[in-house]
């Protein structure tokens, strides 16, 4: 009997031992630790364009890697990132992009394939009008001062299921970005090897609890037998001869 109990525990030691750490989900998503662009790559890399840029403390989904890059999805657009700009985490945010970025256009302008107003070839997609509000935020980039005085940024935007740039002049409103306050976990905040149960409180207390109940079944399954052990056979009584 004690050498089935020792059994029994000994394989829910295995067993805690040898765990994963941490269920990983089959999406990869990173987070942005400081601003930094999203890029359009040629095939051999030289061609670095900047579509937008993904926002400090907000995540990008890793879609696949190339040399020095990450292919993600940011905000429903696919581009390149520095794999030193971000860092990889366990969970699937929540909250993986800014939402509910609203602008308002505060006067009649073009919406843009290209964040200026001096290409040799028209880049105009599409004419916005004013207060127009039916626009959905993709990311901002710095690019050419296309009005005097009036600032380098550019707003990425989706308008009329069309993807282009509007100079921020024209911007009436646009609500801020805050930081992403989420909480995650980086992948290389993970222990590589596996913890000691016996060292680790939870994993022992979770052995005992385990183990409790199946040592009681075995017990009571084990006492018929040892009782029936212990019935001896009564001896027949002494005939003794008088005569």
């Amino acid at each position: 009997m004690k050498y089935l109990i020792t059994f029994v525990i000994s394989m829910l030691i295995f067993c805690s031992y040898n765990r994963p750490a941490v269920c990983l989900s089959a999406t990869s998503y990173a987070r942005v630790l400081a601003p930094t662009n999203i890029l359009r790559l040629s095939s051999n890399d030289e061609t670095k364009d900047i579509i937008c840029i993904a926002e400090k403390s907000y995540f990008v989904e890793i879609l696949s890697e190339r040399d020095a890059y990450y292919k993600v999805n940011y905000n429903g657009i696919s581009g390149y990132i520095k794999k030193n700009d971000v860092k990889e985490i366990l969970q699937i945010p929540k909250t993986p992009y800014p939402t509910q970025i609203n602008i308002v256009i505060g006067s009649d302008c073009n919406l843009r394939s290209t964040p200026t107003t001096r290409s040799s070839v028209s880049n105009i997609i599409n004419v916005v009008n004013n207060g127009e509000t039916n626009i959905e935020f993709i990311g901002r980039v710095f690019a050419e001062e296309a009005i005097d005085f009036g600032g380098t940024t550019w707003y990425y935007v989706k308008f009329n299921g069309e993807y282009g740039y509007i100079y921020n002049k024209y911007v009436k409103t646009i609500t801020p970005i805050y930081e992403n306050t989420e909480l995650t976990t980086f992948k290389s905040e993970v222990p590589q090897t596996p913890q000691n149960p016996i060292s680790h409180i939870p994993s022992l207390l979770l052995i005992i609890i385990m183990a409790v109940p199946i040592i009681a079944i075995l017990f009571i399954l084990y006492l018929p037998n040892r009782a029936h052990k212990k019935i001896k056979t009564p001896k027949p009584p002494k005939i003794v001869d008088r005569y």
